[in-house]
């Protein structure tokens, strides 16, 4: 059995000394599978702000889950802190309608095949508050701030969960599940620590279990 992880740099297992501590080997650990990490550092789901013209946002790398028995899909945290665009509208550089053009890719090519979406948890990170694609205009701020956009991270939170559901593809929604603290369980404020890993990894498994 294979599981596919497609991701960020949190699911890339950034700024661990060990990636054997990132939480998809971990998952894999327990449920028995090979891994196929897909996490880059700085993507977005959508084709925006620091990926609107590369080919490393989500909607450009879905074929690398196509074939994997279980895929994984975690992302949104670059989104609220770095897209350049609001949250709904026609195009891939809009929010809404990547998370849309996912699931209807999960129900078209995966059909026969387990995937679960997993949504940022709250935390404190660094973002783009001019908007855009330059690392060096970034400042800190918890996730429940509004972005350059004007949006918080719950409501890209929420767009996962209702098109998830519409779509009937499960959500593992960490947002609302207790238990991650970030003074605890990261490095820098974003990234998870070795405990981080160690959370996300039981809390993955378990909803991975239940699907």
């Amino acid at each position: 059995m294979k599981i596919a992880f497609l991701g960020d740099s949190i699911t890339l297992g950034y700024a661990l000394e060990n990636q054997a501590e990132r939480f998809s080997g971990k998952v894999c650990r327990i449920l028995g599978a090979e891994e196929e990490n897909y996490g880059i550092t700085g993507t977005l789901v959508a084709q925006a702000g620091l990926n609107r013209n590369d080919e490393y946002s989500f909607l450009s790398r879905l074929d690398l889950i196509l074939s994997a028995d279980i895929a994984v899909i975690f992302g949104g945290t670059n989104d609220y802190f770095w897209s350049d665009k609001e949250l709904f509208g026609e195009g891939e550089e809009y929010f809404s309608f990547a998370v849309e053009k996912i699931c209807r890719f999960v129900c078209e090519k995966r059909k026969d095949k387990k995937t679960l979406l997993v949504t940022p948890y709250p935390h404190h990170g660094i973002g783009n508050y001019l908007g855009g694609k330059a690392w060096n205009t970034s400042n800190e701020h918890d996730t429940d701030e509004l972005n350059f956009n004007g949006h918080r991270l719950c409501e890209y939170v929420e767009i996962i969960e209702q098109t998830g559901e519409k779509y009937g593809i499960p959500v593992l929604n960490l947002h609302k599940t207790p238990g991650f603290k970030w003074q605890e369980h990261t490095v820098d404020g974003c990234h998870p620590n070795s405990r981080g890993h160690d959370y996300l990894a039981e809390k993955i498994a378990e909803a991975i279990n239940a699907i």
